[in-house]
């Protein structure tokens, strides 16, 4: 049967350690290119640049693919040294608490700014692209 946290009792692989924190450095990468991603949007909305906006959302789906790819790389990976699927950061780090290797810990912590940056960017964007398609239909409304 597979835990569904670390299990505290069993000192944890060094390879186990360096494939998740490679993982989790490879998924705050991703993170941080989908902020750009959605940085360039704002600008290209901004500019009534329709090709960027458009170019983004491709990029935007290639990341989230990417992004993808890397979680099931960590659930393989917790799955492989005997932990569930899911263990997040969270999870680790609390199995780990003030022992929690430098590395993992700043890993994880550079993960977890990443994904509060991307949110509050897109949360931003978000209202900025409502307030454009609004401002679309209206001036639709205007014309017929």
């Amino acid at each position: 049967m597979i835990a569904h946290a670390m299990p505290s009792t069993r000192p944890i692989p060094d390879t186990f350690l360096e494939a998740l924190s490679h993982a989790i450095a490879s998924e705050r990468q991703l993170i941080d290119e989908l902020a750009q991603v959605i940085l360039r949007q704002r600008e290209a909305v901004a500019a009534d640049d329709l090709q960027a906006v458009d170019d983004s959302v491709f990029a935007t789906h290639r990341l989230l693919i990417a992004l993808g790819e890397v979680r099931k790389r960590r659930h393989s990976l917790n799955r492989l040294f005997g932990y569930s699927e899911d263990v997040g950061g969270e999870v680790v780090g609390g199995a780990f608490g003030a022992q929690m290797p430098p590395q993992l810990r700043s890993e994880h912590d550079a993960l977890r700014q990443a994904a509060r940056r991307l949110s509050k960017e897109i949360g931003i964007n978000r209202g900025m692209l409502k307030k454009a398609l609004a401002t679309s239909d209206e001036c639709g409304q205007v014309v017929y």
